[in-house]
């Protein structure tokens, strides 16, 4: 049986989530009713997105200089990359943020060769940040996230996912050992659903655990 590791990105590997960062400082609405309908699951998780980064006018460039300033990587997710390299199984960020934005991060920390991502395309135009989302691989899931659990128990693996918000809910419910930033909202859903998932601030628990799942 094979494994496979799925993180989120913003919130996650990242310690501030810069979605966020970037809709407080550039958004021209109020684009928290969205999450808001999101999370009372009048809205599907893509709408939501797409409604939000449609009022954000901005150019790449300004978003990357702007993230690089605010946003670091936890500690340890390095070695969880060393992890899956050495023992050659899929580490997959599956993340709905800015794929630039995330690519950008792996360049930066020479990840590539490791490191898929699955992700929303984002194209920066004048009429907003414009969003093609991963195509389902069956139809029934809740969204890309929770998709990407079920493609890969489905071929045989033990899935491993990590996240922080409401829309990595459906993903962590549904993998085979989930864990949730500390006090993240995914961490509160999670324990108000009586879903096993272990706590974390950093990647050192996750390397520890996947280490012994090997």
């Amino acid at each position: 049986m094979g494994l496979v590791v799925l993180s989120d990105f913003d919130g996650t590997i990242l310690d501030i989530d810069t979605c966020v960062h970037i809709l407080e400082n550039h958004a021209k609405e109020d684009w928290k009713i969205y999450d808001e309908q999101f999370e009372r699951g009048e809205i599907s998780l893509q709408d939501c997105l797409q409604r939000q980064f449609s009022t954000v006018v901005v150019p790449e460039t300004q978003i990357l200089n702007e993230v690089r300033q605010v946003a670091n990587i936890r500690p340890h997710f390095a070695h969880l990359i060393k992890l899956c390299r050495r023992n050659e199984f899929p580490l997959i960020i599956v993340s709905a943020g800015l794929d630039f934005v995330i690519k950008h991060f792996s360049k930066m920390e020479v990840w590539s060769d490791v490191v898929q991502i699955h992700a929303p395309k984002a194209k920066c135009t004048k009429d907003g940040i414009k969003l093609e989302f991963p195509e389902l691989l069956k139809e029934t899931s809740i969204n890309f996230k929770d998709d990407l659990v079920i493609h890969h128990k489905a071929q045989g693996s033990k899935v491993v996912y990590i996240g922080d918000g409401v829309a990595d809910y459906e993903a962590a419910r549904n993998a085979n050992t989930a864990f949730a930033i500390k006090n993240s909202k995914l961490a509160k859903i999670l324990k108000k659903n009586k879903v096993p998932y272990l706590e974390i601030s950093e990647f050192r628990k996750v390397v520890e655990i996947v280490t012994n799942m090997l």
